[in-house]
C-alpha cells in the first residue's frame, strides 16, 4: 500500500450538485475511483455524475453528514480515501501530491489545505481528507463531521495536496438553504454539548456569513470563553471575532481581544495585519506601520487557516496607504510597487495616482 501501486478512492456526498459536478469530477484522475453518495437530489446530478464516470450509490438524508459520510467510504474500494467535494475540484499535480503523502505518511490520515477562490478575499484552510481505507477510521458529529480512529480523533499530518472550493460563503447559505439546516444542526449539538468550543466557532460563522453579527458576536465570545486555545480552530475564531467587533464598531473591545495572542501564534500574521487595521481605526497611528511589518515579517503561512495576502501583499497594499496618508511618498510607491508586482491590482492603481 505503501507504494507507487496504491490504489485511491475519491468519496463524495451530493444533493442537487448538477451544475458543479463536471467541473469537480473531471479534476479527478482517470485511474482513481469515484464513489458518489447522492442524498435525496431533485435535479439531474445522478445521471451527470453517472455519465462522467461515478460509482453512484443513494442514501437517504438523515439530518447527519456524519452518517452519510461513513456510508461513502464503506463502498470504496481503494487502499486510500480522498474527500472531495462537489463544489471543490483537484489541481493539476494531484497525482504527485498524492504520492507524496502517502510516502510521508502511510499509515495516518492527513489534512489537505482547501483554497477557496472565489470569496471577496481568498482565504485557506486545512481539512483531514485523506486516509487509508481502515474499517477504524469513522465520521463522527451530525454537522462538519471530524474523522476518528477507534473512536478517538485521528492523528494527521499535514499533506501538501490542494483542493480548490468555488463559492462564496455567504452565497452558499442563501441559495442552497443551508442556513436553516445548519442553524438547526449546531443548536441541536449544542444542546447536547454546551461546552463545544469548534461548534460555537462554526455558529459564528455562520452568522457572520449572513451579516448577523451581534448573534455572531454571542457565539464567538462563548468560544473564546471556553479558551481551547491549543486546538486548531482557535487561531482564525479570534480572527473572525476581530473582524465581527470591527463591523460593531467595537474595535478597542477588539484591539484588546486580539493583542495578547500575538505572543502565543507568533507565525500567524492575520494577527497583526488585523491589529494594523484596528490601529488605523482607533487613531494609534504610531503603531501601524509596526504590526503590517510584522505581518510582511511572518510572511504567508501554511499552517493556520488565513486569508491570502495578508503576509504579503495586502500587508504592503496598507502601508502604501499608511504612507501616503503620512505624506511618505516614497515609501508609498514602494509598497505599491511590491503590492503590485505581486498582483494586488488596488496598488497599481494607488500607484498610478501618488505624486
Amino acid at each position: 500500500m505503501e507504494d507507487e501501486m496504491a490504489t485511491i478512492s475519491v468519496c463524495m456526498i451530493m444533493k442537487n450538485e448538477a451544475h458543479n459536478l463536471p467541473r469537480s469530477l473531471e479534476s479527478i484522475p482517470s485511474t482513481y475511483e469515484v464513489v458518489v453518495v447522492d442524498t435525496g437530489s431533485s435535479d439531474s446530478s445522478i445521471s451527470v455524475a453517472r455519465n462522467l464516470g461515478a460509482k453512484v450509490f443513494e442514501f437517504p438524508w438523515g439530518d447527519s453528514f456524519s452518517d452519510a459520510r461513513n456510508y461513502s467510504i464503506r463502498q470504496a474500494t481503494g487502499d486510500y480515501i480522498l474527500i472531495l467535494d462537489a463544489d471543490e475540484c483537484f489541481t493539476e499535480n494531484i497525482e504527485i501530491q498524492v504520492k507524496r503523502t502517502i510516502e510521508n505518511s502511510p499509515k495516518e490520515a492527513a489534512t489537505v489545505m482547501i483554497r477557496n477562490v472565489t470569496d471577496q478575499d481568498w482565504t485557506q484552510h486545512r481539512m483531514i481528507r485523506f486516509f487509508p481505507n481502515h474499517a477504524e477510521y469513522s465520521y463522527v458529529g451530525d454537522v462538519h463531521e471530524s474523522l476518528s480512529f477507534k473512536g478517538a480523533p485521528a492523528r494527521y499530518n499535514n499533506s501538501e495536496i490542494v483542493l480548490l472550493h468555488y463559492g462564496y460563503e455567504s452565497e452558499e447559505y442563501n441559495n442552497k438553504g443551508k442556513f436553516d439546516r445548519n442553524l438547526r444542526l449546531y443548536e441541536k449539538e449544542l444542546a447536547a454539548n454546551p461546552n463545544n468550543g469548534y461548534m460555537w466557532y462554526q455558529l459564528g460563522k455562520l452568522y457572520y456569513s449572513v451579516e448577523s453579527y451581534e448573534q455572531a458576536y454571542h457565539a464567538f465570545a462563548t468560544c473564546a470563553d471556553i479558551g481551547e486555545i491549543g486546538q486548531p480552530y482557535f487561531p482564525p475564531m479570534l480572527i473572525r471575532f476581530g473582524y465581527t467587533l470591527l463591523k460593531l464598531g467595537k474595535s478597542e473591545e477588539a484591539f484588546a481581544l486580539i493583542t495578547p495572542f500575538g505572543q502565543i501564534y507568533p507565525d500567524f500574521p492575520d494577527l497583526p495585519f488585523l491589529l494594523g487595521l484596528l490601529s488605523m481605526e482607533t487613531g494609534r497611528m504610531q503603531e501601524i506601520a509596526i504590526h503590517f511589518q510584522n505581518a510582511l515579517r511572518i510572511g504567508e503561512t501554511s499552517i493556520y487557516s488565513t486569508v491570502i495576502g495578508v503576509g504579503s501583499y495586502k500587508a504592503h497594499y496598507n502601508l502604501g496607504v499608511y504612507y501616503e496618508v503620512t505624506g511618505d511618498s516614497a515609501k508609498a510607491r514602494n509598497h505599491y510597487f511590491v503590492a503590485n508586482q505581486q498582483g494586488y491590482e488596488p496598488a497599481g492603481k494607488r500607484l498610478m495616482n501618488i505624486v
